[in-house]
């Protein structure tokens, strides 16, 4: 990658703090075209001025929300003023946030074991949301969880997996929500739906607080889809996608060169 694609192309929000544009990320034939795919954490709290930022900047039409129902997933009142269409795909419910303790009693404190355990079942819902992109005008669209790193993160690296983006380039971009996680987390701990996560020992560091940054769990997504017979599009195929649909996607995410 060259200096300027390894520069995450955050947008600056007041009420948001892991807001990126994927774009310019090195792909097989050319690179993530700006103002297709964004990640980030939850939208929760913006402001007058983030939302007119969203609205005149970055021109919003879709969003998809990762959240499991316990984390008060909802379309914001501006999404229909803005004309954005809201997508509630809780592909990963078993976060470890309801529950901290029996996650880390699965899972020991491994990374790479709680993505696979987050990706076991993801396959239809990862599916679900190709579609909603590909499907009618969402693009730009966002996709979040509380703070965007794990569900947003395995989603994000699949969807770019399939288009042909780098690998290193995927692990790059996990990998650069540690310069806001911190800002996430203070944020995280003021929300009511959060508060189990720091309310003594019994909530383990790094899960669910979106701690840790690993990038050998991410390298652990890439590793099963591209094991899949066909690679990443390959596993998207397996679990419902259509040749149309996939070929739809890289067409709109990828700028040839």
């Amino acid at each position: 990658m060259t200096a300027s694609q390894e520069t995450p192309q955050w947008i600056e929000l007041t009420g948001a703090h892991n807001v990126r544009d994927l774009g310019g990320l090195p792909a097989a034939g050319g690179t993530v075209r700006p103002g297709v795919l964004l990640r980030g954490d939850n939208l929760d709290s913006l402001t007058t001025e983030d939302i007119a930022l969203l609205r005149d900047k970055v021109g919003l039409r879709g969003v998809v929300d990762l959240r499991a129902p316990f984390e008060n997933p909802r379309a914001a009142e501006w999404f229909p003023q803005l004309g954005i269409t809201w997508m509630h795909e809780p592909l990963m419910d078993f976060t470890g946030l309801s529950d901290p303790k029996a996650l880390r009693d699965r899972i020991g404190g491994d990374y790479a074991r709680f993505y696979a355990i987050m990706l076991e079942n993801a396959g239809p819902g990862l599916v679900r949301i190709l579609d909603f992109l590909v499907s009618g005008e969402r693009t730009p669209a966002l996709v979040h969880c509380a703070a965007g790193k794990d569900r947003t993160g395995i989603t994000t690296a699949v969807l770019l997996a399939a288009a042909g983006v780098e690998r290193d380039a995927i692990v790059a971009d996990y990998l650069a929500t540690e310069q806001r996680i911190q800002r996430v987390r203070e944020a995280l701990s003021r929300r009511p739906e959060y508060s189990h996560l720091t309310a003594g020992r019994s909530a383990p560091r790094g899960i669910g607080t979106a701690v840790l940054v690993d990038p050998k769990a991410i390298a652990s997504v890439l590793d099963t889809i591209d094991a899949a017979p066909g690679g990443p599009a390959g596993y998207l195929a397996a679990n419902g996608a259509t040749a149309e649909q996939i070929s739809r996607w890289q067409e709109m995410i990828i700028e040839s060169r």
